[in-house]
């Protein structure tokens, strides 16, 4: 039971499959004139330009090292500091909606707890049909565990996901009935840089444009997948999801599988390959990618020619540079519209930035 529920929040909670850094940092100590004397031998001088002409493969390389950390540390403090607005942007809209619901309650003659209390508590009760939807995204991996078995968490978690749920659909109510209009508070946008052929679906000038990041063999990758499809059937017409590979170093499989997604697009069944891999993950090895080739009718020994060419190698390089570009250090990692978040997020996540989103003018930062 204990290891069920340790399953269960992982299978709910915001995870992510993170990439580990490990670029040293250079000392920060004065950088040295190369004309300079640095040591004697008896009466003879050598300055630092004439040793380090004994080792120049040594010194490129630890320029190169120390080069390749300041731009880690420019990218983490540029991530940092996006964080630090989205999180200024989020408590503004929570003063607004603050101020908004003193108004309303001031118009209804109650109190703003009492406010709550009808539009938000009152309509976020908990139903069988929450706990059976709820356990449905988790039974799969329950290790023998029955619904009943783990009811109580199963219970809370759905209050809270209702709650939370009800509370965005208030905020955008009141927004609307009071005609808010957001001038200069924005969230906090990135840039993303995809090839105008990277795998999509969805129109080209949909409202929404979702660019996910995502290792195959990321467990959380896996999780997602539900709710990414969900999203798409939802706001179907209003979307378009923008794929890009990012196989972490310690998921060896991650990029064949890739590879084979790729390959599988050749015969225009990339979605398919795409969707087998993460919603029923496997081995991932040959005969496990060629039986989803054929199980999929796509020609096995054309795939199997692709697969083996390592083709789309520097194409699945190139999308995890425009990852990195972009701050992704763990999978998944999607950008909505610009705005990030990463892990195993439910529906009801997208669901609240995609709503807010559409109310808002449409300024999207994803570009090609």
């Amino acid at each position: 039971m204990k290891q069920f529920l340790g399953i269960l929040l992982l299978s709910l909670s915001v995870g992510a499959c993170n990439q580990a850094t490990g670029a040293a940092v250079a000392a920060a100590t004065p950088e040295a004139n190369g004309k300079e004397i640095a040591a004697k031998i008896g009466s003879r001088s050598f300055s630092n330009a004439e040793l380090d002409t004994r080792l120049k493969e040594d010194m490129a390389t630890l320029k190169a090292r120390a080069e390749a950390s300041e731009e880690q540390l420019r990218a983490q403090l540029e991530d940092i500091k996006v964080q630090v607005r989205e999180q200024e942007y989020n408590l503004r809209k929570k003063a607004l909606t603050e101020v908004l619901y003193d108004m309303e309650a001031q118009s209804r003659g109650i109190t703003r707890d009492a406010l709550i209390a009808q539009e938000i508590t009152a309509k976020s009760v908990v139903t069988a049909q929450d706990t059976d939807a709820l356990w449905e995204e988790v039974k799969s991996r329950a290790k023998g565990a029955t619904k009943e078995q783990v009811l109580p968490q199963l219970t809370q978690m759905a209050a809270q996901r209702k709650a939370e749920t009800r509370g965005a659909v208030y905020q955008r109510e009141l927004f609307k009935k009071h005609n808010v209009a957001f001038v200069g508070l924005q969230p906090a946008r990135k840039t993303v840089t995809f090839p105008a052929d990277a795998p999509a679906m969805g129109p080209v000038d949909a409202p929404i444009t979702i660019v996910e990041f995502t290792d195959y063999q990321c467990p959380y990758c896996q999780a997602a997948q539900q709710y990414v499809d969900r999203v798409m059937d939802v706001y179907k017409g209003k979307v378009r999801l923008v794929y890009q590979e990012f196989p972490l170093d310690f998921h060896a499989q991650a990029k064949p599988a890739g590879r084979a997604a790729r390959c599988a697009g050749e015969q225009g069944k990339f979605w398919e390959m795409h969707t087998s891999l993460l919603r029923s993950p496997g081995t991932f090895d040959d005969a496990d990618l060629q039986s989803r080739a054929v199980g999929l009718g796509i020609d096995p020994k054309t795939f199997s020619a692709c697969t083996a060419s390592n083709k789309y190698d520097g194409v699945i390089q190139k999308a995890i540079d425009n990852g990195r570009s972009a701050g992704v250090s763990g999978t998944p990692t999607f950008f909505l519209n610009g705005r990030s978040f990463s892990g195993a997020q439910p529906f009801e996540a997208f669901e609240r930035i995609i709503e807010e989103e559409l109310s808002m003018a449409p300024a999207k930062s994803a570009s090609r």
